[in-house]
């Protein structure tokens, strides 16, 4: 997926401010040639160089570096599409080019565009309303997919006569979860076909979510400040486990009691008035995860309201499914305070094993506080993430890499976190090139039973990775050649939008975009 050039957004502050390339470079401590080499993008920037341009030229490291707006492009490219049906081209370079000179032009073409395409719909469903339409398409996917993962727990009861009751339990409930989520997105559809909705049906609490965490590139300040507050209350500024049942029972009145499973919810955890009851199967960190949850949602009660209201999502559900989401990121905030996550970060180079064993967290833990680290001065890889369950329905997803993560379907089946399932508990890593060129590190690792837990059933995946040009600061890069075209896995987003024809995993046919592909592979 095309990014907006960094160096084409420099040169045009620069020339703005009447600066030269002599006089900027010498402000920065750099050549004026190798000034040239950024400003045509052909050098990688970023780090404490791409700071002290930045604030060289007056602007924010986070807007100059353009990370933020990936998915900007990545919408330009539906423009592009339906463009092409009436004879505009629109490239790959020319959708990154405006963004990079005219984002706020670039954002009011998109408003535009979702208008007509709102117009679009209603014209279809005053007419034909079994004719090609996004949101049938949509829910067609969502059903399919729902649909596979229901047929595949269904054969793992059928053929693993050997499960505990726990966890016979455990997939009984995901298959009447997912079956009661198939009925409403069937529903939906059998009303949207009969005509029973006057509009599309509002967009699924969890996009709603993505969207907006994606559009403050998942980092909140208020609660990073709210966190490092709490720490500092706890007993010697530190959140262990103790520390933080302690904090609760003496400072917000709440008991904490570890009790048998079948005493709380299928989550674990219960919170009976002034008892918080947890499961005693629940490993230490996620113990600690859900203490200082429940922290942020007692103490920063109403920041946390504040910066749900704020999001003026389209539902009830929405808002207390990303006031959940927030309580988490304050949770990490906690366990993994900023400053420190952050050194330990560059120091064990993003080794997730090890830094988890630092910070006391799980895998899963440790991924999501990486992706939040975008303070601005003290800024960590700009990362994609993204969670799979065996059947390959994702139920996470982020990126501020470049690397586009499909949104409805599964993913390309080239992508690591597939292979993970196959090795549970192995970080395995790969160097993936998607048909543009651009390139990715991205490493994944099954679940596995956490020290102190006692479900030892994998059912999730977890995928980390970046752009290529930051893959050296990785430990899961070393001994890979980089630069070697037999080392890199050609990948795509989803076989719906991939152009390699030749494809050995092909699941699905491409769908044809009118005027022809974004972007063309590169060979």
């Amino acid at each position: 997926m095309a990014r907006a050039p960094i160096g084409q957004r420099i040169r045009k502050r620069r020339r703005e401010l009447g600066l030269s390339q002599q006089g900027l470079a010498g402000q920065v401590g750099i050549s004026a040639s190798y000034l040239n080499l950024i400003e045509h993008n052909k050098r990688p920037i970023g780090g404490a160089l791409l700071h002290r341009i930045a604030a060289s030229v007056g602007l924010d490291s986070r807007s100059l570096a353009g990370t933020e707006e990936a998915r900007l492009i990545a919408e330009l490219g539906e423009v592009a599409a339906d463009a092409g049906a009436i004879g505009v081209e629109l490239t790959g370079a020319e959708a990154a080019e405006l963004v990079a000179h005219n984002p706020r032009a670039a954002r009011v073409i998109l408003g535009l565009y979702r208008a007509y395409r709102e117009a679009r719909l209603r014209s279809d469903m005053l007419g034909e309303r079994l004719g090609e339409d996004t949101f049938l398409f949509d829910v067609s996917n969502q059903i399919l997919a729902l649909i596979t993962t229901i047929r595949s727990y269904a054969e793992i009861l059928k053929d693993y006569g050997d499960l505990s009751d726990k966890e016979r339990i455990g997939f009984v409930n995901t298959l009447v979860t997912e079956a009661e989520t198939l009925a409403a997105r069937a529903g939906d559809m059998f009303d949207f076909l009969s005509g029973r909705g006057a509009r599309r049906p509002r967009p699924a609490p969890r996009e709603e979510i993505e969207d907006f965490i994606s559009d403050h590139a998942n980092h909140f300040p208020a609660l990073e400040q709210a966190a490092e507050q709490t720490v500092a209350t706890l007993a010697a500024g530190q959140s262990t486990l103790e520390s933080l049942r302690d904090h609760l029972e003496r400072h917000l009145g709440v008991s904490v009691r570890f009790v048998p499973a079948a005493e709380v919810t299928p989550a674990g955890e219960r919170l009976d008035r002034a008892v918080f009851l947890l499961s005693d199967e629940l490993a230490r960190s996620s113990v600690r995860f859900r203490l200082a949850r429940l922290i942020g949602l007692k103490s920063y009660g109403a920041l946390l309201g504040e910066i749900v209201e704020g999001a003026r999502l389209a539902s009830p559900a929405a808002s207390a499914a990303l006031l959940k989401a927030l309580a988490s990121y304050f949770a990490g905030a906690v366990m993994m305070p900023y400053a420190p996550f952050r050194a330990a970060a560059d120091e064990l180079r993003f080794d997730v094993i090890r830094i988890g064993h630092r910070f006391d967290a799980s895998f899963e833990q440790v991924c999501h506080r990486l992706t939040t680290l975008r303070r601005p001065g003290a800024e960590g890889v700009p990362l994609h993430f993204l969670r799979t369950d065996v059947a390959g329905n994702i139920s996470k997803r982020f990126s501020a890499s470049g690397l586009r993560l499909p949104r409805y379907g599964g993913a390309c089946p080239r992508w690591i976190v597939h292979h993970a399932f196959a090795s549970p508990g192995r970080v395995i890593s790969q160097v993936g090139r998607l048909p543009d060129g651009e390139a990715f590190l991205c490493v994944a690792r099954a679940d596995v039973a956490e020290p102190g837990g006692r479900n030892t059933v994998g059912h999730h995946a977890v995928m980390i990775g970046c752009a290529i040009e930051h893959a050296h600061r990785f430990v899961y890069a070393d001994g890979l050649d980089l630069a070697a075209s037999r080392a890199i896995v050609p990948i795509g987003v989803t076989c719906r939008q991939c152009p390699r024809e030749d494809c050995v995993h092909r699941a699905f046919d491409r769908v044809p975009l009118p005027g022809g592909p974004l972007l063309a592979p590169v060979t």
